[in-house]
């Protein structure tokens, strides 16, 4: 009886000891790579861009082209801001950012203040910066951030511009947010994957487009603007099981394929997005942030349609 008393107590500190030693890895490598410091290639662009012959005309004879130009960028940069790139998704209504999980044995993560008040992490960027930020997932130190830089990679200069235009004249708030902090499921996504950090998943070394397609209810327009749909719903689009957030739920198949939207009309798309109600009547999670994406102007809803119908049909899962 004894012997086996030992035995049990022997294995259960094993075990208690392999774990020890897996934690204790885990949270190095995830830490050392979140430690890790980004040779970023320089960016500039014009914060807001000159203004062009239509805003010389809007001003009429006489009349400030540059201040037509302000409120345009403005104007593009709220609507993206706010709707096609949805940052008030994680940052907030107001940009000053808040809590997206904070489940102990998970992790804490937090969009930061992106308002000029104090505790902004963007306070006096420079449009490199601002591109670190944003195109890269690094921090103005060079370090590694936890935003999803995959998402936002291919933004072009001029929406860059535009982005920050509305973002520097925004009401300040005071609101300082906590940094990451990893907890062990975090840690071992982190420590298995690295390109679970954004940042270790895209090619730094990518020229950066000036100026996006045109606006257009055509595949180009509609690929531009469906890479942050990528961001949930996967390279493939055929959603599936997110991982990190035990409270996700699983993201619906917007591939052409019978498990997602194969047979879905333009006009079951577009009414999906402005009502949260699938063609069948049922609801959309409203983890999906419809409400948000169905403010984009019918010719960016139909573009992204029109782009979901040239991808590979993939059986739902294969995130």
């Amino acid at each position: 009886m004894r012997t086996f008393i030992r035995i049990v107590l022997f294995t259960l500190l094993g075990g208690v000891v392999l774990v020890c030693a897996a934690l204790a890895w885990a949270f190095t490598t995830a830490n050392g790579r979140y430690a890790k410091h980004w040779d970023v290639h320089p960016a500039t662009f014009p914060i807001p861009f000159p203004p062009t012959a239509a805003d010389s005309a809007a001003a009429g004879p006489g009349g400030n082209a540059d201040s037509v130009a302000l409120a345009q960028a403005e104007a593009r940069g709220s609507h993206l801001v706010n709707t096609r790139i949805g940052c008030v998704g994680c940052h907030g209504p107001n940009l000053a950012g808040g809590v997206i999980i904070d489940v102990p044995v998970v992790g804490y993560w937090a969009a930061p203040n992106l308002t000029p008040g104090e505790g902004s992490v963007t306070k006096g960027f420079s449009a490199h910066e601002w591109d670190m930020a944003v195109r890269h997932g690094v921090r103005h130190t060079g370090l590694t951030s936890s935003m999803p830089c995959n998402d936002f990679e291919d933004l072009t200069d001029h929406e860059m511009s535009d982005i920050v235009t509305y973002i520097q004249r925004v009401p300040p708030v005071n609101k300082t947010i906590k940094p990451v902090r990893f907890g062990p499921v975090f840690a071992f996504l982190m420590a298995m994957d690295p390109k679970q950090l954004a940042p270790f998943a895209i090619d730094h070394t990518k020229a950066h487009v000036v100026e996006p397609p045109a606006e257009a209810v055509t595949v180009e327009f509609g690929n531009h603007i469906s890479k942050g749909c990528a961001g949930c719903h996967g390279t493939h689009f055929s959603g599936g099981k997110m991982q990190g957030d035990p409270n996700m739920p699983i993201v619906a198949n917007i591939s052409p394929d019978p498990t997602g939207i194969k047979s879905w009309s333009e006009d079951n798309f577009v009414t999906a997005l402005r009502t949260g109600k699938r063609p069948d009547g049922s609801a959309i999670d409203p983890a999906m942030p419809w409400q948000m994406y169905g403010h984009m102007n019918d010719t960016e809803l139909k573009a992204i349609y029109a782009y979901l119908r040239t991808v590979p049909p993939m059986p739902k899962g294969n995130h």
